[in-house]
């Protein structure tokens, strides 16, 4: 076969293999997005997160739900969903379904056969490789292993937390496209040490750079991967050079400081610095000449220049390392199961190590077993990294197939016969299995025979009856003035509530007033938005899983516990308006009958109401005896809101939140200084007199620098009723003192 017709069959083969891996993963969702029938991904997590990048406020990178919280989230792969939504003008969500899934998809494969090629792999081979980094997994029949080895390793069955990209790729998250990533980032490493030329050396820096913003543990075990290939690349020269004892003074050094991170990380857990200084030494040991010098201060700087705006962020919010170790702490991998689930590539591996004289290029093979190395490492905990580490033995899968792939050229001898008889057809029936789970069932005589696997792929419709509510919200959002919010319910069982909150605020032309919670480090500002949608639905079963609080449970059932209460529930719907908060969404879900009944109670206006959706008009009602309240405004370091009187007269103001009696300092109607009456350390009182019509109130916070990025919520209730109309609104204890 000619050199031409080879390159034609090659890019034929790839092309099919492109569109038989869409048909696949997003086969469904595009065949329904062609007949006018919106999807999402299957996972439901991954639909929330698609929100990130759609709201934005000050900080570069902020919450998914708000716009306003900083967050230490990587966004790059969010930002890419909702740039495509833009240009599309379809929601995040089915953006992510129709065209993010094939976009990954295509850069996975095409990244890893190009990758492999990069390498000067022959292309054959390389096409087998790419198509084992898309679909491997769990090595066929090892399940029989399990119940023969559980006397030894107390291990019954497989844990399902090792998820390979064939298992998960049609969940389009950060995690995904840190995969896309990860072949040409130490691809072109590779290339930049092979070739020394700097253009290459700064595209190489800049793809580690962009792992940083698109996915922290993958980033992690590409820069460790990294520094440690650097390291033996130049140690490797010294050797070469007849320089040993340099060399392994350097490797001595290395091994030293790698013993002395594990053991900080065993007493302090996971800590940056325990990266920042084991890649730090690495690099200083690969500095043998000019030319290592010159491609460090290349690679590094291109690397953090692209890294900087998450690094920035990440600097000024003080991230604190144990924040990573808050979840997922029951997600344990045993050794054991590492072991069976890589059974047939760690004989590949092996095989391929013990023929790599035969095979040449050794530089090749130390830098696939400097990747496979470290993410066997990694996945042990080291550096303190407890949580998630599993995920560094799931990314083990890509060396690992990357050598099953390399096993097919050994020449021709024993191995070569193993290779051909027993590894490969192993492989392929792995990838067969774990491709056709993602579309079809696995029939139970194959499953049993072969071994299940679990798939996140797929396509999941919208709840019945979402859309006619998604076409609502879109449609009475798209006229509401700039500033304005959307309430939506906070979390009561992760992540369903997130997964609604994902649809509805897709098509929302504006964001949310409570911001979502994960990734976000200003937890109390977060409290004081819940603590507004509580107050006003104080039986809602509120429940964040991360931090393991029951917000509504915490948040007082009254005004003021032990002074004041309301007789009247609408009178709490005034504190809407201070924030902008124009409606009220719903899309079913278990705590619907409790919302729907109170918003009832509250007078809310029901503008939409369908299959157990609602939609609400929040605009208070109008009152005689109440005043009524204007968007707040704030200039440091004061808080500002507009009143309307129905008439003069003297008037009673309460207001309600977190330790209120000490965050708001002073209290002006007007230019007149208000004295405040604490009711609590959690509600204040003032009584002014105020003319007909328009005025304003001004308070004067605390100072609070995080107030240049979020809105101040220091209020979660807000009252106001003339003085000889307060028996109507309010009762209790402290009332009469009030009423002198």
């Amino acid at each position: 076969m000619t050199s031409y017709n080879q390159r034609a069959l090659i890019w034929a083969c790839l092309s099919a293999l492109v569109c038989l891996f869409i048909f696949i993963f997003a086969g469904p969702q595009i065949t329904d997005f062609w007949y006018g029938n919106a999807d999402t991904v299957w996972h439901i997590e991954s639909v929330s997160l698609s929100l990130y990048g759609r709201f934005h406020g000050a900080a570069l990178v902020t919450d998914a739900y708000s716009g306003e919280f900083p967050t230490y989230y990587n966004f790059l792969s969010d930002w890419l969903i909702n740039l495509i939504a833009y240009a599309t003008r379809l929601p995040p969500f089915q953006a992510q379904a129709v065209i993010y899934v094939p976009l990954l998809l295509t850069l996975l494969f095409l990244g890893s056969y190009f990758s492999m090629r990069a390498l000067d792999i022959d292309r054959c081979v390389g096409v087998f490789m790419a198509l084992l980094v898309v679909g491997a997994g769990e090595t066929p029949f090892v399940h029989y292993l399990y119940p023969i080895l559980e006397r030894f390793s107390g291990v019954s069955q497989t844990s399902g937390n090792l998820i390979p990209p064939a298992e998960s790729m049609g969940v389009a998250s950060s995690q995904d496209f840190g995969w896309v990533l990860f072949l040409p980032v130490l691809a072109s490493l590779y290339c930049a040490k092979r070739g020394d030329r700097a253009i290459v050396t700064l595209f190489a820096g800049a793809l580690l750079g962009l792992a940083c913003l698109a996915h922290t543990l993958t980033f992690l075990q590409l820069a460790t991967t990294v520094s440690v290939y650097v390291a033996a690349d130049g140690i490797a020269s010294l050797i070469r050079a007849g320089r040993i004892g340099n060399a392994i003074a350097r490797a001595s050094v290395i091994v030293i400081v790698l013993a002395l991170m594990i053991v900080r990380g065993k007493m302090v857990g996971l800590s940056m610095l325990s990266f920042v200084i084991f890649w730090s030494t690495c690099f200083l040991a690969s500095l043998v000449e000019a030319r290592s010098v010159r491609f460090t201060a290349i690679y590094g700087a291109s690397a953090a220049i692209v890294a900087s705006p998450y690094a920035l962020q990440i600097w000024q919010l003080s991230l604190q390392a144990g924040r990573f170790e808050e979840v997922d702490s029951y997600a344990r991998v045993p050794t054991i199961e590492f072991v069976l689930f890589h059974l047939v590539y760690i004989a590949a591996a092996l095989i391929v190590l013990l023929n790599a004289r035969r095979l040449g290029r050794l530089d090749r093979l130390i830098w696939l077993s400097v990747m496979l190395l470290v993410s066997v490492g990694m996945g042990l905990g080291t550096f303190g990294l407890n949580s998630h580490a599993y995920r560094f033995w799931t990314n083990a899968i890509i060396p690992f197939a990357l050598f099953a792939g390399l096993s097919v050229a050994v020449p021709s001898s024993l191995s070569r016969k193993i290779v051909v008889g027993l590894i490969v057809p192993l492989v392929l029936i792995g990838v067969i299995r774990n491709l056709w789970v993602v579309r079809y069932p696995l029939p139970q005589a194959i499953s049993r025979t072969v071994g299940s696997v679990e798939s996140y792929n797929g396509a999941r419709p919208l709840p019945s009856g979402a859309a006619a509510l998604l076409d609502q919200i879109r449609e009475q959002t798209a006229s509401l003035p700039p500033g304005s919010r959307l309430l939506v319910p906070p979390e009561y069982d992760y992540p369903q509530q997130a997964y609604r909150n994902g649809l509805m605020l897709a098509v929302s032309s504006v964001p949310s007033f409570v911001p979502d919670p994960r990734y976000i480090m200003w937890h109390d500002l977060y409290v004081d938005r819940v603590a507004v949608f509580c107050s006003l639905f104080p039986a809602y079963p509120q429940f964040d899983m991360h931090t393991k609080t029951r917000l509504c449970d915490k948040t007082p059932k009254q005004l003021a516990p032990g002074h004041l209460d309301l007789i009247d529930a609408r009178a709490g719907t005034d504190v809407l308006a201070l924030y902008r908060i124009k409606l009220l969404a719903l899309l079913q879900g278990p705590p619907a009958d409790t919302m729907i009944e109170q918003a009832q109670r509250l007078g809310l206006k029901l503008i939409y109401d369908r299959s157990g959706s609602m939609l609400w008009d929040t605009t208070p009602q109008s009152d005689p005896d109440r005043i009524s309240f204007g968007a707040a405004t704030y200039r440091e370091p004061n808080l500002s809101i507009a009143m309307v009187a129905p008439q003069a007269g003297r008037y009673i103001v309460v207001l309600a939140g977190r330790e209120i009696a000490t965050t708001l300092r002073q209290l002006q109607s007007g230019n007149t200084p208000v004295e405040l009456h604490p009711l609590g350390a959690d509600a204040i009182a003032a009584i002014m007199d105020l003319p007909s019509g328009s005025s304003e109130m001004t308070f004067t916070l605390t100072s609070d620098r995080r107030f240049r990025s979020v809105f101040p919520t220091p209020i979660r209730l807000i009252v106001g009723v003339k003085q000889e109309a307060a028996e109507k609104v309010f009762t209790g204890p402290s009332l009469q003192q009030l009423l002198r």
